[in-house]
């Protein structure tokens, strides 16, 4: 992703991205990125949290699932919460994922202005009651900083055709779709690190400078470091990505390292990685492939809607049942409110029953599919600051939870009159386009236009675009919105 720097001054006060391990091992690693055009950070938090903490339900209770809640707050420096509400949100896991060394990881993001600030999380199991927290310090840039924080990833791949919108477990960056972690983690059998980061050089035109990537042990001695490559940075700014293929590293813990010398400047940016021993990766190996096999003498991971449902309180019942205003019609949903616990329960297992494709296998492919993309697009659409609506409910959401992923995305950061904007593309089915924009500066993408007949969108959305955004997304499309033509594509 490419930013547009006015200025470029000095970095005050800043911290490395911050990793925290706290008690009963959740951890946290926060990441910041620039937005020049706010003169915000954009921070993204990760909590990896670990299946041992979580007690699974007594024999023959549903479908056996575990269930913990998180709830995250952001202090700033005199302890002053800038969310009205924290963030709070529920998951269900198979109690089967409860392995060696197996964890869950969830995603935050929210913007900050220059300043100190202190992020909290707890995560809570709802059979046992007992809670694990951690909190980890963040800093808002006071200037524009030369370059954004480093991240690790498993795996990565450029975003294209049919493959530009991620998909649970992953996050974009750019024209980058990866797999985000709390601290990487190789083994002797997946050996590449992946590591991104975004520069920000404030010149109008194209530069160019060099990179080295070297890993440190944990005594600092630098164990290598690669050849000096060229690397050219578009004008304002730009992404710098690569991997490294570190076999025969020894089993151990270290810190990546990406130096860089732009303008004149050297920039060096780190982030810790580990190295598990083959005997460690046989043990996870071995541990999960005992619990698979115990999930599939069970009838495998899929419950059905009546396993699915009867496992969840009154609580989680009103959760599973509000998301279902995208898919049903109002009358349909009339008089839930008034049912019983029992009685919901019925509700929804017959509200499924009627939208299942195969009725011949024993679970609800497409209950599953409805509501794995409530939980991507809780996790990938929440706003960042104040009262939070679940991510569902954002028309961004929305769309996700209804259509899925699009077929392919088109994504612009703000240039010249524009806001940050998005078009998803959908041309499977009969053909449809949604067209949002981020209005206030605060990841709150509105949609403003679409030529979906069953969604609304803002009356002046070619005034908020401009013209130059216009004719982008015409080209994009290949429909004349310049002229006022709507006609499908």
């Amino acid at each position: 992703m490419f930013h547009s720097v006015l200025t470029l001054a000095a970095l005050l006060s800043v911290w490395p991205a911050s990793t925290v391990r706290a008690q009963d091992s959740l951890r946290m690693r926060v990441v910041r990125y620039y937005r020049p055009d706010a003169s915000q950070t954009l921070v993204k938090v990760f909590v990896s949290v670990p299946y041992g903490l979580l007690q699974a339900p007594a024999s023959g209770s549903g479908d056996g699932s575990m269930v913990y809640t998180v709830s995250a707050q952001v202090s700033d420096s005199t302890g002053l919460a800038l969310l009205a509400e924290p963030w709070t949100w529920s998951k269900r896991v198979p109690a089967s994922a409860k392995v060696l060394g197996a964890s869950g990881l969830e995603l935050m993001e929210f913007p900050v202005v220059a300043g100190r600030y202190t992020m909290q999380v707890s995560v809570t199991d709802s059979v046992s009651g007992h809670s694990a927290k951690a909190e980890v310090p963040v800093v808002g840039y006071a200037t524009a900083p030369s370059a954004s924080d480093l991240l690790l990833s498993p795996a990565m791949r450029t975003a294209g055709d049919g493959d530009s919108v991620p998909q649970p477990g992953e996050m974009r960056r750019g024209n980058t779709i990866l797999v985000p972690a709390v601290e990487l983690r190789l083994t002797p059998m997946r050996t590449k690190a992946f590591y991104l980061l975004e520069t920000y050089t404030g010149t109008s035109g194209e530069t160019s400078g060099t990179m080295q990537v070297s890993v440190v042990d944990s005594a600092g001695k630098s164990l290598f470091r690669t050849a000096p490559s060229a690397v050219p940075v578009p004008a304002g700014g730009g992404t710098l990505q690569g991997q490294l293929d570190l076999d025969g590293l020894p089993p151990g813990h270290y810190d990546f390292v990406v130096t860089l010398d732009l303008n004149g400047q050297r920039i060096e940016r780190r982030a810790p990685f580990s190295m598990a021993s083959m005997q460690e990766t046989l043990a996870r190996d071995s541990a999960r492939g005992s619990a698979n096999e115990a999930s599939m003498a069970l009838g495998g991971a899929a419950a059905g809607d009546e396993s699915y449902f009867g496992a969840m309180d009154e609580a989680q019942l009103d959760s599973a049942e509000a998301p279902l205003i995208l898919i049903a019609k109002s009358s349909q949903l009339k008089g839930y409110d008034k049912l019983s616990v029992s009685a919901k329960r019925r509700f929804l297992v017959e509200f499924w029953k009627k939208y299942d494709s195969r009725p011949e296998t024993p679970a609800n492919e497409e209950r599953e599919r409805f509501y794995q993309a409530i939980a991507y697009a809780d996790q990938a659409f929440r706003v960042g600051r104040g009262r939070q609506e679940p991510g569902w409910r954002t028309d961004r959401g929305r769309i996700y939870a209804k259509y899925g992923a699009a077929s392919d995305q088109l994504t612009r950061v703000p240039t010249g009159f524009a806001p940050p904007y998005e078009v998803w593309r959908y041309t499977r089915g009969k053909p449809r386009y949604y067209i949002f924009a981020d209005r206030n500066g605060f990841g709150s993408y509105q949609l403003i236009a679409t030529n979906d007949v069953s969604e609304n969108g803002v009356p002046n959305w070619k005034e908020i675009l401009g013209s130059a955004a216009l004719l982008d997304i015409t080209r994009y499309l290949g429909i004349d919105l310049t002229g006022g033509s709507d006609s499908p594509f």
